[in-house]
C-alpha cells in the first residue's frame, strides 16, 4: 500500500494537469465560464425556494441558503460517482500506454468535481456572511475537516463506480436512478421538520447524507458545531467506501485493462 501511494504521489503533476485540462475543456468558449458553478445551483435554488417555500410555509430567506448548501454538496457527490464511473473508460489511451496506478484517474475526476464545488462554496460563504454575519465564528473551523472528509468520500465513491462501470457498462444508468432516489429521501432540499411531520425520522437519523450535509450546515447556517454523531456517521461512511475501493484496487487493478 505504501508503494502504491508513493506512485500516486509521484504521478501528481500528471493527474492534476488532466483535472485542470478537463475544467478548461468544460468551460471553453463559455462567456460566463467557471461562474456557472455558482449560477447553475443558484438558479435552481431560487426556483425550489420559491415553490417549496410556498408549499411548506418556509421563509424564503432562510430556506434558500439551506437548499443551496444541499445542492452544491450533493452535486459533488453525484459528479464524483457518475463522472467517476467513466474515469477508466475516458483514460483508456493512457492506461494502455502508461503504467500508472488506476486510482489517479479517479483522482482526476474527483479533483475536477471538487474544484467546481469550491467555486460554488465561495458563493455560499459570501451569501451566509451577508445574510447572517453573526454565524461566522470558531465553529467554521469544522469546515476544514468537513471538506477533507467530503473529498475522501467522493474519491472512494468515484473509484468504486469506475471499477464497476468499466466491467458492466449499464451500471452508470442504474447509478443515476439510485442517486435520484436518494435525493428524494434525503434532506437535501427537504427540511428535517418535514420528515418529523410524517414520522419518517429514521430517514434522517440513519441517513449518512444528512450527517455529511450537517458538517457544513451546522456551522454556516446555524453558527454551531456539528454533533459527534454527524462526525461518526461521516467518518464511518468514508471508511466503509474506502475499504471497498481498496478491495477493488487490490482485486481488479491488473485486470481492468482487459475490459477497456
Amino acid at each position: 500500500m505504501k508503494n502504491y501511494l508513493t506512485k500516486v504521489y509521484k504521478s501528481r503533476h500528471f493527474w492534476i494537469h488532466l483535472s485542470l485540462a478537463d475544467l478548461r475543456a468544460k468551460y471553453r468558449r463559455s462567456v460566463i465560464g467557471i461562474f456557472w458553478s455558482i449560477l447553475q445551483p443558484l438558479g435552481l435554488t431560487l426556483l425550489l425556494a420559491f415553490v417549496m417555500g410556498k408549499l411548506f410555509n418556509s421563509p424564503i430567506t432562510d430556506y434558500a441558503p439551506y437548499i443551496f448548501s444541499g445542492l452544491i454538496l450533493w452535486e459533488f457527490v453525484v459528479l464524483s460517482g457518475v463522472s467517476g464511473s467513466n474515469a477508466f473508460i475516458n483514460a483508456e489511451g493512457y492506461i494502455k500506454q502508461i503504467s500508472h496506478p488506476l486510482s489517479i484517474y479517479s483522482m482526476r475526476s474527483t479533483l475536477s468535481s471538487f474544484i467546481n464545488l469550491l467555486l460554488a462554496f465561495v458563493g455560499f460563504v459570501v451569501w451566509v456572511l451577508v445574510w447572517k454575519p453573526e454565524n461566522f465564528g470558531f465553529s467554521w473551523l469544522h469546515l476544514i475537516p468537513a471538506l477533507v472528509i467530503l473529498f475522501g468520500i467522493g474519491l472512494a465513491f468515484g473509484t468504486i463506480t469506475a471499477f464497476i462501470n468499466t466491467k458492466f457498462r449499464d451500471f452508470q444508468q442504474m447509478l443515476v436512478l439510485v442517486l435520484q432516489a436518494i435525493w428524494y429521501v434525503s434532506p437535501i432540499f427537504f427540511e428535517p421538520k418535514l420528515f418529523h411531520s410524517v414520522k419518517a425520522t429514521y430517514l434522517i437519523e440513519w441517513n449518512p447524507v444528512y450527517h455529511i450535509l450537517n458538517l457544513f450546515r451546522a456551522p454556516m447556517l446555524y453558527g454551531v458545531s456539528p454533533t459527534l454523531n454527524d462526525y461518526l456517521f461521516s467518518v464511518a461512511t468514508l471508511i466503509f467506501l474506502s475499504l471497498i475501493a481498496l478491495w477493488y484496487i487490490k482485486k481488479d487493478e491488473k485486470k481492468i485493462i482487459f475490459y477497456l
